[in-house]
């Protein structure tokens, strides 16, 4: 027998949980197909600070306070290379609502969203694997799918949305995902216990040392442990340690390249697996169609420097989910038209924040980032982006942020010009 519903949701990760709650909480007919069991591990444990009213606005903010997830309140950056040094503090953006995220361990925090869902009233259907989406002409009509252990079924949808990360289901069965190849990188990860945290670090931010083409990310969870994690070029681990096969050699190669890191580490336990992404900054040609959307990471995936994969993936699946009711007003299929301005919303957001990824790459801006305390309103301005604050940015900060990157853009002028040393520009953040 064929099933069918106003929207299926493929991936119960934080972007289907919040398309399939608030989908739910309007009256619609809602199912989510996940293809694990959860709680699962999953790593992008950092999260940014505007993330939080847009959990207020699912109704599950109490639940993650109660959840006792550890407190973030900034990040801080180390220049190992050049010995620069720079904190970002969320309480030092243009307004004082936004001071602080959290800090959690994915498996929990998205097991916790998906419950919601289903609290909400979606439908949740754990290891149920889509073979595909179905399509009449050009419009997705819904899903084949498989309950492990039972026969594959048809699941009819006006609306199919795929969140199921990076796997990029639909845009890879569309032949729409591309990589971008300014941001070619690879990263190893894995969860440890008995760090020795910095005594001069204020415990609970996320720690970035910089060192020898790699970064490093330390994040610490209310338990105590933490995640420990690399991202390098996948040049460098060919080039360097082709004769480390394991991914555990090849992150002990990694994370012994870092002073600081091995201070870190030392006597520290791992206490999961090491688990590796290659080539995962990409996007899709198209974020929408006729009876289909994209929303997280399965639409667009940066460079996770900072943290705003699970901000996107909320900010996206809250958009999606307005759009994709309004069209369910209307009689008949759900055309791209309906669904238009998502695209148009979501690429002007992952843009502002691309730009610093971008950048972020290049010696001259992390010199200027990591160089002297900025001007206040310059520092209010990145703060702010940084937190996540990327959809209506102040016209004073805009120009304080164009600034920013003229100033840089001089410097490197210069410097292709050998006009002697790096200018003292104080663009940073």
């Amino acid at each position: 027998m064929t099933e069918s519903y106003d929207a299926v949701v493929i991936g119960g990760g934080p972007g289907g949980s919040t398309v399939a709650t608030l989908l739910a909480r309007a009256g619609r007919k809602v199912l989510v197909v996940e293809r694990e069991k959860f709680p699962r591990f999953h790593v992008g444990e950092s999260m940014l600070p505007y993330s939080l009213p847009i959990l207020e606005r699912l109704g599950v903010g109490d639940k993650v306070r109660a959840a006792g997830f550890q407190k973030k309140y900034g990040a801080f950056f180390w220049n190992e290379d050049a010995g620069g040094v720079r904190p970002v503090d969320f309480s030092r953006g243009i307004d004082d609502r936004h001071p602080s995220a959290y800090q959690v361990k994915r498996a929990d925090f998205d097991n916790l969203l998906l419950r919601h869902a289903e609290e909400s009233g979606a439908e949740v259907r754990e290891e149920t694997a889509v073979s595909r989406v179905l399509f009449e002409g050009s419009t997705a009509v819904g899903v084949i799918a498989r309950t492990r252990g039972g026969p594959e079924a048809e699941i009819r949808a006006r609306v199919v949305v795929d969140a199921s990360g990076q796997d990029a289901f639909l845009s890879r069965q569309l032949g729409t995902r591309r990589f971008d190849k300014k941001l070619k990188r690879a990263s190893l990860f894995a969860h440890y216990e008995g760090l020795r945290w910095p005594e001069d670090q204020r415990h609970g931010d996320i720690l970035l040392p910089i060192a020898r083409g790699v970064w490093y990310w330390v994040i610490p969870f209310s338990d105590g442990t933490a995640s420990v994690g690399a991202v390098f070029e996948p040049a460098l681990a060919q080039r360097e340690a082709a004769a480390k096969t394991s991914l555990d050699d090849r992150f002990d190669w990694l994370m012994a390249r870092s002073a600081r890191m091995t201070g870190m580490l030392a006597g520290a336990r791992r206490t999961s697996r090491v688990v590796g992404i290659s080539d995962y900054s990409s996007s899709s040609a198209a974020a929408s169609g006729d009876g289909w959307i994209l929303v997280g990471d399965a639409a667009t995936f940066l460079d996770p420097v900072f943290s705003t994969g699970v901000f996107l993936a909320l900010a996206m699946g809250e958009r999606a989910a307005r759009l994709i009711d309004g069209a369910l007003e209307k009689p008949g299929p759900v055309r791209a038209a309906d669904l238009a301005p998502y695209g148009r919303e979501t690429n002007r957001l992952v843009a502002r924040f691309r730009r610093f990824v971008y950048n972020f790459y290049d010696p001259v801006f992390f010199e200027a980032f990591c160089s002297k305390d900025p001007f206040d309103p310059m520092r209010a301005a990145i703060t702010t982006v940084l937190s996540g604050g990327v959809e209506r940015i102040p016209l004073m900060s805009r120009i304080w942020i164009e600034i920013v990157f003229l100033s840089v853009a001089f410097d490197r002028f210069r410097r292709k010009l050998g006009l002697g040393p790096r200018l003292e520009t104080q663009a940073a953040a």
